[in-house]
């Protein structure tokens, strides 16, 4: 068992390439920084773009943008290398001006490790791994993924470059193995402050509420969940509701237009697209009877643990890291093929309050786990190996 020393103080320097898009990988970079800093460690950030109001600099959180200094490489053929170039200098300027203790990469780009190696071959680098390929790479936007300073084809070996690996999952931490012979730690994610600082009544009835978040990709499936509430769970349940909630990723606005229009065409369905603070998206967990999950192979997901900290029940797919936290009836349901998801919807829609309220008493203690702190002081106690 992993010692937890909070005597431990650090001057960091995280590396995310995009903290403009508030997806996943985000607001847990949002979450680490905050809390190192109440910690008293000091943290000095890499990026290629900053939202400014979610991501503000205090006096001991600072930002360094990553510079544009390989301006002369512009044909599309030098692009990879123009941006390589750009990132080395940065880091180059941001070591050598912070001298920070240790390097953390939070968004799984090897690539970001080795060339903080080749800057300085001493310092100590670690990586959070929140799933070791990049499946949502297609033809069609690999150019904005380079754009966000992203390299999905630069991984492979370049692994075994890092120091440390942590992962999100054992989910995660298998395939990295299995696939790179790569061992990792594991530590779980962790939700906002926002979603504990309101007491939660476990027993009070709750209305044919069910909410889905995440960003609008195909992988996450909301359109499927659209389509099973207009055609089976309406109507069945005929005061049924569905909230949709996310945000529209550049990288598959075409996907985002369609669910607006099977949205629009559906009763009973809101869509919420934009981002919202834990406080905002709390209420919407509290009003929920079920949260639903459809993507299978998730690494892991902040989304269903914060519904299960308002009370509101998961129904999750068996293959994935979420499925790590749920025991199968209890505190949650795990489902093999769509039809399971599809009637664990509509029985529990159905059931009675009281025979739900122990199932989301057990819910809402397990997310108790996932604080910021414990998250936090798991990751601060990992990287001070490399110190």
């Amino acid at each position: 068992m992993l010692l937890r020393v909070r005597c431990v103080k650090l001057k960091l320097m995280i590396i995310h390439p995009h903290l403009n898009v508030l997806g996943g990988s985000e607001i847990l970079t949002r979450i680490l920084i905050y809390e190192l800093e109440a910690l008293g460690n000091e943290v000095i950030v890499l990026t290629g773009a900053r939202n400014e109001e979610a991501f503000p600099e205090t006096s001991k959180v600072k930002y360094a943008l990553i510079k544009d200094v390989a301006r002369g490489l512009k044909t599309q053929g030098n692009e990879l290398l123009r941006r390589l170039t750009n990132i080395l200098y940065s880091i180059d300027e941001v070591l050598k001006k912070e001298e920070p203790e240790t390097v953390l990469l939070m968004i799984q780009e090897p690539i970001y490790g080795v060339l903080t190696k080749a800057t300085n071959p001493k310092m100590g680098v670690s990586i959070y791994i929140h799933f070791p390929y990049e499946e949502e790479l297609t033809k069609k936007n690999i150019e904005i993924f380079l754009k966000l300073y992203r390299f999905p084809g630069l991984y492979e070996n370049l692994y075994r470059v890092i120091d440390l690996h942590i992962t999100n999952s054992n989910y995660t931490a298998s395939v990295l193995y299995k696939d790179f012979g790569v061992e990792s730690n594991i530590v779980y994610p962790a939700v906002p402050w926002g979603f504990f600082t309101e007491e939660v009544d476990i027993k009070e009835s709750r209305s044919n509420v069910i909410v889905n978040v995440g960003r609008f990709v195909p992988h996450k499936r909301q359109d499927l969940l659209v389509k099973w509430f207009k055609e089976r769970i309406k109507p069945e349940v005929k005061d049924a509701k569905l909230y949709i909630i996310g945000i529209p990723d550049p990288r598959f606005m075409d996907y985002y237009e369609r669910l607006k229009s099977m949205v629009a065409e559906c009763e009973g369905v809101e869509l919420v697209d934009r981002a919202l603070r834990p406080e905002e998206m709390a209420k919407y967990h509290r009003e929920a009877k079920l949260y639903v999950h459809l993507r299978i192979g998730e690494p892991f997901g902040m989304a269903p643990v914060e519904a299960m900290s308002q009370g509101a029940i998961p129904i999750l797919p068996r293959k994935s890291g979420l499925a790590e936290v749920i025991a199968h009836g209890r505190n949650g349901f795990l489902f093999n093929t769509d039809d399971e998801a599809l009637n664990y919807i509509i029985r529990l829609l159905k059931t009675p309050n009281e025979e739900l309220v122990k199932i989301r008493k057990s819910a809402y203690i397990k997310s108790l786990y996932f604080t910021p702190e414990r998250f936090t002081l798991d990751v601060l106690n990992y990287m001070k190996i490399l110190t």
